[in-house]
Formats: structure tokens, sequence, C-alpha cells
């Protein structure tokens, strides 16, 4: 699975997310059937896996030093936490389950829930501020797009 996003697939996700969020099953089903895209399992797993590891990156600081040394010590210790170990299990999970699940609109929520459950460990939102929670994502998407 490559864990790779486009600008669009962004895009796509956090819309998904946003079906997810507000429980519009036929908004799945749009997105779901837009051509060319990925299955929308397999991208909630591999959107999930890079903000989640964007999270912890940022967390433990390790995009704010420029010595190599710094950063191995960092990574090191990133690696080592107990938090990260299972935020890294929770996605390759999700991965797991995507690569199993298809086009399967009720694994994509699953999936979504968990995403969205991981993201909200790391902030101090709760699930009343998830719509508010990507909707600033978006807008960090379009601004770096």
């Amino acid at each position: 699975m490559d864990t790779e996003l486009t600008h669009d697939e962004h895009l796509r996700a956090l819309a998904v997310l946003e079906a997810v969020v507000g429980n519009n099953d036929a908004g799945l089903a749009v997105l779901a059937g837009s051509a060319g895209g990925r299955p929308l399992p397999e991208l909630l797993a591999v959107y999930g896996r890079h903000t989640l590891e964007r999270i912890l990156v940022t967390v433990f600081g390790i995009t704010e030093t420029p010595d190599h040394g710094e950063t191995r010590r960092l990574v090191a210790e990133l690696n080592d936490h107990a938090q990260a170990r299972l935020t890294f299990l929770l996605t390759d999970a999700l991965r797991q389950q995507a690569a199993m699940a298809g086009d399967d609109l009720a694994t994509a929520k699953r999936i979504g829930i968990s995403v969205l459950g991981a993201v909200h460990a790391f902030t101090d939102a709760d699930d009343s501020d998830a719509l508010t929670l990507l909707r600033g994502l978006r807008h960090e998407i379009l601004r770096a797009g």
C-alpha cells in the first residue's frame, strides 16, 4: 500500500471523514465512486498513518532540529515511547483491515472513526470539535497546495 498522498487524496480523505462524522452514507457512496481513486478504507488507512506520523514527529520535535545526531536521538526516543508504539500498531492494524475490506463503506466508517479517535488523543479536541478540526486540516492542505 502506497503511503504517500496527493493533494487531491488529502482533500478526499478529509471529505470522507466529514461524511463519517455526519453519518452521511450517501456522501460516502458518492466519494467511493470517485473515478480513479483509492478505495475509501485504504485511503483512510493511508491518511491516518500519514497524519498520525506527522503528529508524532511534531510532538517529539523532530522537525525542529537541523542536527542529525539530535534527530537520531529524538527518533530513537519516539520509537521507544509507548504511545508512539501503540500508534504504529494502530496504523498497521488499520492498513491490514483496509487491505481486506476492498470498497466496503462500513469498514471505511470504522477506520475513519478510529483515525479521528487517534487524532483526538493527541489534541485537545473532543468528538464535538471533529468538524472544526477537519476544516482546519483542510485549510492547511489548501494553503500548502
